[in-house]
Order: C-alpha cells, then structure tokens, then sequence
C-alpha cells in the first residue's frame, strides 16, 4: 500500500509537472508570437518615420522617461522621425508576475548594437522600452542605488534646498517645486550669477501665460551631486520667498524620496526599488512637465467631482481648483459657503479666490480627507479663456503630511503617512489660517485677504490657547476648532500665544 501511494503521488505530481510544461510553452509560444509582432511594427514605424504603426501596441499609461499621454507621444514621434535603425532582433521574453519583458537589441546607424527591454502590460501593450527612455536622459538599472541624501530646510511643509549655479559662490535658497517643469530665477539674480540668454519661450503660470527667457547649459550643485546642461528660466521677478525655484530638474533624473520626519531628501538612481514604510502607491501621468494626481473632491456631502491635480510642492496651500473645473461644475453655486476671499497671484497674474471647507477630498486611492481646506478660483477677463489641461493644484500643506517617494520610471507615487498626518487640518478663523507646523506646533500661517479690525496676529505667532481650549485639547478633539470657528462668526476670540501674549479677533 505505501508503495503504491508513493507511485501514485508520483503519477500525480508528474503529470502535473507535463502539463504544466506544455502550459509553459504554449505561453511562451504566445509571448514570443506577440514580441514578434511588436518587433515588426516598431521596425515598420523606423523605416516609414511613422508612429501610426504602433497606435495599437500603446498601453494606456506608456511612458517615456516619465512622460506620459501627448508628452511621451511627442517624444515618440521625435525618436521613430530621428533615430536611426537598420534591424532589429528579439534576443528573449521573459514573465515578470503578470507582465512580460522582452529583451530587444537594435542595430543603429553607425552599426552599434544597442540592447534594450520591453515591458508589456497582461494586455501585451507596451508599458515602456529603455532604450526611448536612454535617449530623453532616463538610464533603468537593475537595482536602484543611493545617490545623495540632502537635508532641507522645512518651511511649514516648503521644502528648501541649498543650491549651487556655475561657478557663482554663494549658495542659492531654492524651493522644490514639482509644480514647475525646471529651474527658475529672477531677472536680477541672473544677472548677479552671470546667466547668459540663449532663446526665449511663452510660460504657462497660474491664470495665464507669461514670456520668460532661457539660460542653457548650466552647472547645478546639490549638496555632493552635480546636475550638468541645466537649463534655468528667468522671469522678470519670481515674487516669493527665496532665491527661485528647482522644479521636476531631480525627480526626472532620480528616484526622489522626501522625509518630511528627518527633512531628509534622499535621491537613488532608476531601477528596482523596495518602499520600506506602510503606504499607498498613486499612479500618476505627467503630459506636460509636470506630474498629475487622480483626485475625488466631495465639495459638498453627496456632490462628488473627479478631476486630475499637479502635485505641488511649490503651493503654500491644501487644494487649490483652478477656473475651468470650477465653472464646468459650478461650484461657486452647489452649496459651497466660502469664508474668505483672496486672490492668488502667479508671475504678475492675478485671479480671485474663494477659500472654504470641502466635505472631503482623496487622491485615489488613498483614503478620503475629511473636511480638508479648498481654494476654488473665481473668474476674470485675464483668465476665462485659460485652458491649463488639469483641474487644480494639490499643495503641500496637504503633501507634507505625508513621507513621499516620486518614482517617474514607474509612473507613481508612494505616500506614507507621518507623524504630522493624524492632526488636525489648517483651519480658518476671521481671515487668519491656523495650522501645525513640521515640528507639531500650532502657528499662525499669516491672513487672507484683509484681517478684521487690523488685527496684531502675525505670520508665524506659536498659539498656546484659543478661547479657553489649550492645543493638545484641539488636537484630540477636533470638533473644538469647529465651535470656535462658529462662535467667531458673532463673538470675539482670545488667542494666547506662546509667549503668553493676549490677542483678541
């Protein structure tokens, strides 16, 4: 009897082991049909310069180094018009959980093999291919490896970077800004560090269009890494704290991983990389230079509104809609009851604004975000006629509750919640806007618009008490700040600040 269970597991597990077999190699009988096919059409598309060959090979979210939609098809059609292929051969295929990697080698104009891999999503569309992503500056390896960690200066959830230019000296004070497609400064620090001019170009900002000039062919330093061939835009003045802004310059080159718990930076280089803390991975696009997140705002409770948002270290705020999506969905109108007015000003354009409370806001798939702060923008002559390509902006008083991974070759970002991400949400009371800071202290973050009865609050002031309630007891017990914020509608407040200075609103 045991030798006949043991011939019979035998059986059993040899049978499976052929079927598994002949499964395997009608899969790769299909991997290598499909690779085939793909390695046609790319071929084709070189030798016609024509990208319509391979509209049908295209995975909805394909990327070139990290471009995606119009901005990857733009540089798709300038790589099948300009590189040089005179072959191309499938070297292997090979399954990576539910993806296939095809292994390619292309034979270029000057007779140099170069070797390159194809992901392809469970449909067999092309997710990317190294080699487009080489030639627009993304080098994939096998591993990701540290590069640098730069500390920061944190500023209310503003990142700041110590920044070299050229051969100037003096350390430049640099916002990180992913809400802009490069680096900026203004016109008379350009002139200080001795930018040289060599085109000029229209700018998209806040509202409208603004004409820059362009300074090629930089030199930039971060803290040990240098960044080479830098390009660096000059506006006539940039109308912000600092020296200028460093925008997507590092994430489209690095892995970019911000702490906001150690304000630590840290930059690997693309490859496979392991997220080490408890969070949620974000897919993102980026058709334009910047990257967009999917987002779900509730401006009210049962009126829901989806929408894709620039992920925007370089705005103060938490939401901000910009005009378009605003009147598309009449949300001045569908029971929003603003608190505030202001305006938002964006290289010398201004708009109006309208600040509030939203039922809840949530980039997808994180979880919702109960009454978080919203901007909606209000329209002008200036800005009806704009037409950004995106609904709004998510700014980092709402990012930097988060610690956060940019991954561009992947297309995502992981968010980790941090130790700031369990308080409270910035809160307005009579035009000034409260809020914890980096460290877990609740600050003034300045006014909006005019402040009543010229009010000795100042930017920054450290709150110990308001109307009776110490901090620690706002923070366990929100719905505190949501009496105080009603009874100021009618009574005055008391603030009391650190210092034991008594202010009244």
């Amino acid at each position: 009897m045991i030798s006949m269970t043991i011939n019979f597991m035998w059986y059993t597990q040899t049978k499976k082991s052929i079927l598994f077999g002949l499964f395997a190699l009608t899969v790769l009988s299909s991997y290598a049909q499909s690779s085939a096919t793909f390695a046609q059409k790319l071929f084709q598309a070189f030798q016609q310069k024509d990208t319509t060959f391979l509209t049908g090979e295209l995975a909805s979210n394909f990327s070139i180094a990290g471009h995606t939609d119009s901005g990857a098809k733009f540089r798709l059609n300038q790589i099948i018009k300009n590189y040089q292929v005179s072959k191309i051969e499938i070297k292997a295929d090979t399954k990576v959980k539910n993806r296939r990697i095809t292994q390619l080698s292309f034979l270029d104009k000057a007779n140099k093999l170069v070797n390159a891999d194809a992901l392809f999503n469970p449909s067999d569309k092309l997710v990317h291919l190294s080699l487009f992503d080489q030639l627009y500056g993304m080098q994939r390896m096998d591993k990701a490896q540290l590069r640098a960690v730069i500390p920061f200066e944190n500023h209310n959830g503003s990142i700041y970077l110590q920044v070299k230019i050229n051969d100037y000296d003096k350390p430049l004070r640099l916002l990180f800004d992913t809400g802009a497609d490069g680096m900026a400064v203004s016109q008379q620090l350009a002139d200080r560090i001795g930018l040289k001019i060599t085109r000029e170009k229209n700018a998209s900002v806040v509202g409208g269009l603004a004409k820059i000039q362009i300074s090629e062919n930089n030199r930039v330093g971060l803290d040990t890494l240098n960044i080479e061939k830098q390009s660096i835009a000059i506006f006539p003045e940039m109308g912000r704290d600092g020296d200028g802004i460093i925008g997507n310059t590092i994430i489209r080159r690095y892995i970019t991983h911000i702490d906001y718990d150690k304000n630590l930076l840290s930059l690997y280089e693309f490859g496979g990389f392991q997220y080490s803390e408890q969070g949620t991975l974000v897919p993102i696009s980026m058709p334009s230079g910047v990257m967009l997140l999917p987002g779900q705002l509730d401006i009210t409770q049962n009126k829901s509104y989806p929408g894709r948002f620039v992920f925007d270290t370089g705005a103060s705020y938490d939401l901000i809609c910009f005009r378009p999506f605003v009147r598309q969905n009449k949300l001045l109108v569908s029971g929003f009851r603003p608190e505030a007015q202001a305006a938002t000003v964006s290289m010398g354009i201004s708009s109006p604004t309208f600040l509030g409370k939203s039922h809840q806001f949530a980039i997808s798939p994180l979880p919702p975000i109960a009454g978080l702060p919203v901007t909606l923008m209000g329209g002008t002559a200036d800005n009806e006629q704009w037409q950004p390509g995106v609904d709004g902006s998510i700014g980092i008083r709402l990012l930097s509750r988060y610690n956060i991974t940019i991954n561009l070759a992947e297309s995502e970002v992981f968010f980790a919640p941090n130790k700031l991400h369990a308080l409270p949400q910035d809160f307005l009371i009579r035009n000034h806007q409260f809020g914890w800071d980096n460290t877990g202290l609740l600050k003034a973050l300045g006014s909006v618009g005019t402040p009543p009865n010229g009010s000795a609050l100042k930017n920054g002031d450290l709150i110990h008490q308001i109307d009776g309630y110490y901090v620690d007891q706002l923070e366990k017990n929100p719905k505190l700040i949501d009496q105080i914020r009603l009874k100021a509608k009618v009574n005055e407040i008391t603030i009391i600040l650190k210092d034991n200075t008594q202010i009244t609103l």
